[in-house]
Order: structure tokens, then C-alpha cells, then sequence
């Protein structure tokens, strides 16, 4: 049993799948939202911080004082990713592959990406390294927002004068124009935006204080209050990073980590074995809550999955693009797909998966989705569409289904709308969470191989911009295609 100060149990490192389970948006204690003790996944490090998962699998992580940007899988192997990171601290990433640093060496704040191995970094786009013609303090940690720009904290932890005039927090527009936001904190540090949109969060480290503000528009917000402020002697100095999960609940970086809801009631506090620096929401299930503690880097299984990352941010391609029609091509068992460039392939998280893609999500949208490709399996064609019916809500449900044929073989498609009650841990246990607002496209490809199933399920506008894409990939048309009813 938890109780509302979890403590950990020293082992040997095991990447576990967690079974999500349905709760409350306010978790009345620990036990709703941890399932197990930290884990220590690798140490000989000086001072780690910026945890960040990257959709490519693997979570990222820095080692200040050695300079580096560290790659870890979920099996706990590891290698330098960067080994020249200028100092980076705060680290961010979208769902397209880019990686958002903050880099104290140059006080500047940079876009990275990975090679084509994605064994290593290189940088993409220096983004911003003055404000009204000065240098900034030392760029410290970031978040992206829902419109694809960036903000990033900038305290001052030298000895001398610094660049600035205050230590400010900072908005990066995707036209690259910086505002700065705050200008009242003590050391700001960690910074969090709310899977809505509606809030940014702020550490105030100096005095053991999170603020929270409104967010009127990109880079504008209103005056901020003082939502929790830690206790002296259980939480000592912090909070340092921030972490969020789906349910809105903050995970900040005390003396421990301390769980509070998004409005800043006290939920517990998680024990780590070092003093935690920074925290984030990773793994093939995003159920991992990778914890950042001085020399090394510890992980926790958890009940609740983190927010998922935002679509795109400042920088390279630059936010708020139009997709591309360029696309390259996947080979999955017996099925050649041509699948667009700006979906992210994923390692299959089933042995049942022959491949999975990650969809940004469209503007507006609080997330991003996945193309599954399954297969091959048996049963008839009436049997598999009732099936993805059944997963919609009777009221209000819209259907459509159609029929085409490919040079891979013929296919059946389903186009459901309306509350997805989408699965979640294992078939067996029959566990689902209502998704209202939310399209469906299935297709059952019936090749010479057998018979292949596609899904993609999410919300409605994410899954109609990747409509074509999705039928383009198998080479399906829609023009061709002709009604089908089920007998």
C-alpha cells in the first residue's frame, strides 16, 4: 500500500509495462496515480537535468557539468547523444522530432535534432540569444504551447552582473519574435503551459513558491497568484523542474517530488533516493515518470500518463506549416506503405503491431494520434467492422463505410464520429476511457498475405487532416471507392 509519502526500494533497473487504470481528474491520494517505487536506470553523472521524451522512443536527459545531452531506451541502455550540449539544462520536445534546449554556455536558447542513426544530435536553429540588444542570463527550462511557440525561463545563478536587468521568463513567437512575460520572480526556473492552453506555471526556487498566471493569448498573460508554496522543512529549497500529467496534476522538484492538483492542493509527495532536479512523462505507454536526481536518473511507474507532446514548435520548418505532401517508404511485413514525412515512426510497442506512426496533432487539437498497422489475422470482414462500431457510442454515433480496391489487395474502410471509448491496458481486462469528440478511420486490407487492419482513432480534426494520408499510404482513392453495407 502507498501512502501519501512514497518511498522507494532500491533495485535493479525494469522497464515494466503499467496497466493504465480509469480515474478521477483529482486523485484523492498517491495511490490513484503512482504504481511503484524509483528506480535507479543509470548514475555516474555530476548534475543531471531536462528529462524530455522524444517521439522517436527514448528519453533524453543533460549532464551539465559534462556537458552532454544523454539517450536512454526503455530497456535502460544508453549512450551520448550530444557530447558538446554548450551547457544545456532545460530540454523540450515535439511530436516531429525536434528537440528545444536551453543553453547556459551561450545563453541562448537552440533547436536540435537527431541524425538519421537517432543515436545523436546535431544542432538545427539557434532561436534566440537577445533580448533588446543584451545577452540573456542563462536560459534555464522551457515548454512549448498549443500555437508552436516557446517559453523559456532566463534566472541569473552567477557570482557576476548579469546581461539582463531582471530575471525574466520569455516568449518565443513562431515568427521568432521574444517577449518577455514575467518580470517580478526571484529565480524563475521550471515553466509548465497546461494541456489547454490556459495557464503557464512558473518555479519560483528562491522562495519554495509555484505561480501560476492566465494565458490571454500567445505571449500575453495576466498578473500571477501563488498557487502552493512548499514546507520548509519537509520540501527544503524548490521547486526546481515541473512535470504535468493527462489529468492536469503537477509534479514539481522539492526536496522530494511534490504531487499537487493543478490548482495547487496538495495530492503527496514522492520519495526519490537523491534530490530530485526535474521530472518527465515518458515510455512506450507515456506511464513512466523519469526522475532527473543529481547523479543519476531514476524512473517510476505510474497509473496516469503525462500530456502528450505538443505538435510543433519554433524553429526549422518553422510552426503552423502546411503538411507536406513528401512522403517516404516503409516497408511492413508482406505491405509497402508511403507514409508522409511529418509521421513519426515508432518502434510497435505489440508483438501484434507491424508498425505505428505518431500524428501531430491539428491546431486546436490537445493532442496528437497514431496510425496502427496490424496484421495479419483472420475472421470475416462482417465480424471486424461490427467490432470497430461497437467501440463508438450508439448516441450520436456517425457512420460510413466504403470499399475499394489497391494493388496490395482489396479493402473495407469505416468512418465512425462521436465518443470513442478507446481500450486501455490489455483486451482481457476490457478497460476503456469515453473520448468524446473523436473520428475514427479502420481499414481492413484483405491482401494475398492476409488480412491487415489500419487504425486511426483521435480527435476528429487530427484524424480528418491525416484522412488522405492515410489512404494515400496503401494507395487507396477515394473516388473509387464505392458504398459498403454489412449484411
Amino acid at each position: 500500500m502507498f501512502s501519501n509519502r512514497i518511498p522507494f526500494t532500491a533495485m535493479v533497473l525494469s522497464v515494466v509495462a503499467i496497466l493504465p487504470q480509469a480515474m478521477s481528474v483529482h486523485a484523492a491520494d498517491l495511490t490513484e496515480l503512482v504504481d511503484g517505487d524509483a528506480t535507479q536506470v543509470m548514475s555516474d553523472c555530476k548534475f543531471t537535468e531536462g528529462p524530455a521524451w522524444h517521439p522517436d522512443g527514448y528519453l533524453l536527459f543533460t549532464d551539465i557539468p559534462n556537458n552532454r545531452i544523454v539517450r536512454v531506451l526503455p530497456d535502460g541502455t544508453h549512450n551520448d547523444w550530444m557530447t558538446d550540449s554548450q551547457g544545456a539544462n532545460g530540454l523540450m520536445c515535439d511530436q516531429q522530432g525536434k528537440v528545444y534546449a536551453a543553453q547556459g554556455n551561450t545563453q541562448q536558447v537552440a533547436c536540435m535534432r537527431a541524425t538519421d542513426s537517432g543515436e545523436q544530435g546535431e544542432l538545427a536553429d539557434v532561436l534566440a540569444t537577445t533580448f533588446e540588444g543584451q545577452p540573456f542570463n542563462k536560459p534555464n527550462d522551457l515548454a512549448l504551447d498549443a500555437d508552436g511557440g516557446l517559453y523559456f525561463t532566463d534566472p541569473n545563478y552567477s557570482p557576476n552582473d548579469p546581461p539582463q536587468p531582471v530575471e525574466g521568463v520569455y516568449y518565443l513567437s513562431t515568427e521568432g519574435k521574444v517577449t518577455r512575460v514575467v518580470d517580478d520572480l526571484p529565480r524563475p526556473n521550471g515553466v509548465l503551459v497546461s494541456a489547454d492552453g490556459k495557464h503557464l506555471y512558473v518555479a519560483n526556487i528562491n522562495l519554495r513558491k509555484i505561480m501560476r498566471y492566465d494565458i490571454v493569448g500567445p505571449g500575453s498573460i495576466s498578473s500571477g497568484e501563488v498557487i502552493f508554496t512548499g514546507d520548509e522543512s519537509l520540501d527544503g529549497g524548490g521547486p526546481d523542474g515541473m512535470s504535468l500529467d493527462e489529468h492536469g496534476n503537477i509534479y514539481a522538484t522539492y526536496k522530494s517530488v511534490v504531487v499537487l492538483t493543478g490548482d495547487g492542493d496538495l495530492i503527496g509527495r514522492i520519495e526519490v533516493p537523491e534530490k530530485p532536479a526535474n521530472c518527465a512523462f515518458g515510455g512506450p505507454d507515456n506511464q513512466t515518470l523519469y526522475v532527473t536526481a543529481r547523479t543519476s536518473l531514476y524512473s517510476i511507474p505510474m497509473k496516469v500518463a503525462g500530456i502528450a507532446l505538443r505538435a510543433t514548435g519554433p524553429g526549422v520548418t518553422g510552426a503552423g506549416d502546411s503538411e507536406t505532401t513528401a512522403t517516404r517508404e516503409v516497408k511492413a511485413g508482406p505491405l509497402t506503405l508511403n507514409i508522409p514525412e511529418s509521421w513519426k515512426q515508432e518502434q510497435p510497442s505489440s508483438r501484434l503491431r507491424l508498425a505505428q506512426f505518431v500524428i501531430p496533432a491539428a491546431e486546436g487539437d490537445p493532442e496528437g494520434t497514431e496510425l496502427v498497422l496490424s496484421g495479419p489475422f483472420g475472421g470475416s470482414a462482417q465480424a471486424n467492422v461490427q467490432r470497430w462500431i461497437n467501440q463508438f457510442d450508439a448516441d450520436g454515433r456517425e457512420l460510413k463505410m466504403t470499399q475499394g480496391e489497391t494493388e496490395q489487395g482489396k479493402y473495407i474502410l469505416v468512418d465512425l464520429t462521436g465518443t470513442y471509448n478507446k481500450s486501455v491496458g490489455p483486451p482481457q481486462f476490457g478497460k476503456s476511457k469515453a473520448m468524446p469528440g473523436s473520428r475514427m478511420l479502420a481499414v481492413m486490407l484483405m491482401s494475398k498475405a492476409g488480412n491487415f487492419f489500419f487504425k486511426l482513432a483521435g480527435p476528429e480534426k487530427t484524424v480528418t487532416n491525416a484522412a488522405d494520408g492515410l489512404r494515400a499510404s496503401f494507395g487507396a482513392d477515394a473516388e473509387k471507392e464505392s458504398e459498403y453495407t454489412l449484411e
